[in-house]
């Protein structure tokens, strides 16, 4: 009995001790392990960012604004003389073009003529007036008592001068209020408004008509500084400035002159741009009408056109490469309400992914996860 306890005792002893070997061996086994799963695990993405994919292309600018439609010279044609309309030219009606020195309209000259007439006696008489004059001078001159100047009849002379010269001046007034009487275009011009009628008794200083030039329209343009900052930067082409009608139609323009003063209301400058024959067209541009005016830039490289939401407060970009997130400045080129367009000041030319909601908490080299958008 005694010698079956022994045995049973040493088999359980062998146990534990093969049972030990074995723990050991796990453990043994399991540190060898552990650094190989350490180096194997993937680097931890605990961030999201969409992005979006930043091409360089090539692009021709353009800035977009509005305008108002004027008449250059708007001018109203006044009476310089009284009298009644005789006659309307056929050709001075509202929306025809006229050229400088064309009849409009006549009025009645009798007066004027009569007038004329009288001034040209007058001039006559003070002619001979001065030749008698002037005879009388020179046989004073050949006598004796010929001393003083009054003998002379050097005053007279002066007199009779004076006469002949004011005769001349109301002669020249005269003709002046004689072809007053016909009414002509001030300048080549377009008419925009006649307001008078055979018949009528027109009064010195009366309006007759209205006119403007007719080979230029200007296009006034408020300039807010956002505009400006973007012509700036536009590398515009003075060539490439079109005006788009309501109508459809498009019209080269030029600049005339950028006014020296801001309005006092709106802090604004204004630019004012002209168009060259605006009525010579079979639908003209009219004045007075809100128009379209794209002013044109030059073709520019390795621009990238992306959300406007991707600028940082200081105007760089953070894009992804290797998971990693990396800050980089840019050259910004134009900035409008839903987009922008700029260049990469590193690297231009090659494509990036780029984040369309950068945060402030960012920091370069982070790694991140992306979603294309």
């Amino acid at each position: 009995m005694m010698k079956i306890a022994g045995i049973w005792l040493k088999r359980r002893a062998a146990g534990v001790v093969a049972t030990s070997l074995l723990v050991l061996v796990g453990l043994w086994l399991g540190a060898e392990q552990q650094p190989v799963a350490m180096v194997e695990k993937p680097k931890e993405l605990g961030l999201t960012v969409t992005v979006v994919e930043a091409v360089p292309a090539d692009a021709q600018f353009e800035v977009k604004t509005t305008g108002i439609t004027q008449p250059r010279w708007a001018t109203e044609v006044i009476a310089s003389v009284s009298g009644r309309v005789t006659h309307i030219a056929k050709h001075a009606m509202p929306g025809s073009l006229i050229r400088k020195g064309e009849i409009l309209a006549s009025l009645q000259d009798t007066f004027y003529q009569s007038e004329l007439s009288a001034a040209q006696a007058r001039v006559s008489e003070a002619e001979l007036n001065l030749a008698e004059v002037l005879t009388r001078q020179y046989v004073a001159k050949r006598g004796d008592k010929a001393k003083s100047s009054f003998g002379r009849l050097e005053p007279h002379v002066k007199a009779a001068e004076a006469n002949r010269e004011a005769a001349r001046g109301a002669l020249a007034s005269s003709r002046q209020r004689l072809a007053d009487t016909q009414i002509k275009a001030p300048f080549d011009s377009v008419v925009i408004a006649d307001l008078i009628h055979p018949g009528q008794w027109i009064n010195e200083g009366d309006v007759l008509f209205r006119v403007a030039a007719s080979d230029y329209l200007d296009i006034k343009v408020e300039l807010s500084e956002q505009t400006w900052q973007r012509l700036d930067g536009l590398q515009q082409d003075p060539n490439k400035i079109t005006i788009e009608a309501p109508d459809g139609q498009q019209w080269q323009a030029s600049v005339r002159y950028l006014s020296p003063i801001m309005d006092t209301v709106t802090r604004q400058r204004s630019l004012m741009l002209q168009v060259a024959n605006p009525f010579q067209h079979e639908t003209p541009l009219l004045a007075d009408q809100q128009v379209g005016v794209v002013f044109g830039g030059n073709t520019q490289s390795y621009v990238v056109s992306a959300p406007a939401s991707v600028l940082t407060e200081d105007g760089k970009v953070w894009s992804v490469s290797e998971q990693s997130l990396l800050l980089e400045e840019i050259e910004l080129l134009d900035m409008r309400p839903e987009s922008v367009l700029f260049r990469y000041k590193n690297r231009p030319h090659q494509n990036r992914q780029l984040v369309r909601f950068p945060l402030t908490n960012f920091v370069e080299g982070q790694a991140v996860a992306m979603t294309i958008n």
